[in-house]
């Protein structure tokens, strides 16, 4: 902000006087250093504006090189007019040097009181011959008028860059909070994934709720090691953006394929999901068969994912196992691992069952 206003500033000061050669006796009645001097300046400015645009800052060793400049010809073209002209407004050279000052004031760093008084003593050093005529007071309002320029653009741009400092430190101290935040939701995600799938296979074991071999126990320890390396990978905002895709591998790797006999599935959902819901409707379609495999004393589960007429999706897993009467067994494990992910993303589940009729759990989300 301050650099475009800068450079308006800068612009509109040369166009100033930016016409004066071309009227009256034209450039002609100048000696060759006002005009010469007037487009090296001009020239000079542009490049840097452009520059610091272009890049967002204005380094202080363009800066320097732009009092350097402002110094060089505040005395050259000052000292180029009679001197009853060289401290009124047709010397060129005024309005630039209030916005060098201005500029030095803001962007020279430590340096900004120097270069301020040197601009000033070059431009009173070469319009010092005007003391003598009856423009010595427009030589002591034009110093005036730099040096209170200067002053009131150093405390501004000050303070509008403390300001600009503060707000860039808050923003860097919000996004630390978010990444830490993230990464803490990333160790919760890892340790759910822990107890929902490979805490579930072990629980299985230890309850002899399966009879297993040597064998079965090792390809079944290999498949959650796969298990575990593959969801590792996968980011928390869901990697596997296609919910049909994250399904079947989720279907593929899960301990039920080893533990049950038959493990169905059918899967028809849109591909435009978002990728929080593709995390959590995974995740709670994982613990429903993590629930089969350990609780319902069943060979048999049925996984249907479908659209919705909305644009939404429905997932059912479905067991021919013991059933549950839902008013007599404990709902906290149920609404934690399936049902509270769900409400996170405005989705809802729906868990049907019956002592010996099996457990239907239904799963929907649906676009707002």
């Amino acid at each position: 902000m301050l650099i475009r206003a800068l450079t308006c500033l800068r612009v509109v000061q040369f166009a100033l006087w930016g016409w004066v050669p071309f009227i009256g006796e034209g450039a002609g009645r100048y000696p060759p250093q006002v005009l010469g001097c007037y487009v090296l300046a001009l020239l000079f400015s542009g490049v840097m504006f452009a520059r610091a645009l272009r890049s967002g800052v204005l380094p202080v060793r363009w800066v320097a090189a732009d009092v350097a400049l402002a110094a060089v010809y505040a005395v050259v073209v000052s000292r180029s007019y009679p001197p009853i002209e060289a401290a009124s407004i047709s010397n060129w050279v005024i309005p630039p040097l209030c916005g060098v000052t201005v500029t030095a004031a803001i962007y020279a760093g430590r340096y900004r009181v120097p270069a301020v008084i040197v601009v000033i003593a070059a431009w009173v050093a070469g319009a010092w011959p005007a003391i003598g005529t009856d423009s010595r007071l427009e030589l002591l309002s034009n110093t005036a008028m730099m040096t209170l320029f200067a002053l009131v653009a150093g405390i501004t741009g000050k303070w509008l860059l403390g300001a600009a400092k503060s707000a860039d430190e808050a923003t860097e101290r919000a996004v630390a909070a978010e990444n830490a935040e993230a990464r803490m939701q990333e160790a919760i995600r890892q340790k759910r994934l822990l107890h929902d799938h490979a805490l579930a296979t072990l629980l299985a074991i230890a309850q002899g709720t399966r009879t297993m071999g040597r064998d079965q126990i090792e390809r079944l320890a290999r498949k959650e090691l796969e298990f575990l390396r593959t969801m590792a990978d996968v980011k928390s905002n869901g990697s596997l953006i296609q919910l049909g895709e994250s399904l079947a591998v989720m279907i593929r790797d899960h301990t039920a394929q080893v533990v049950l006999a038959n493990v169905e599935s059918v899967i028809a959902v849109p591909e435009d999901i978002p990728a929080d819901v593709v995390a959590k409707m995974t995740s709670a379609t994982c613990e429903a068969l993590n629930n089969v495999v350990v609780h319902a004393e069943t060979d048999w589960v049925r996984v249907t994912a479908s659209s919705t007429p909305q644009g939404g999706v429905r997932i059912t897993v479905v067991d021919r196992g013991r059933g549950f009467d839902p008013e007599t067994v404990p709902r906290r494990g149920l609404d934690t691992s399936i049902a509270a992910p769900l409400r996170e993303i405005d989705g809802e589940a729906t868990i049907r069952s019956a002592p010996g009729n099996g457990t239907t759990v239904e799963l929907k989300w649906s676009k707002r």
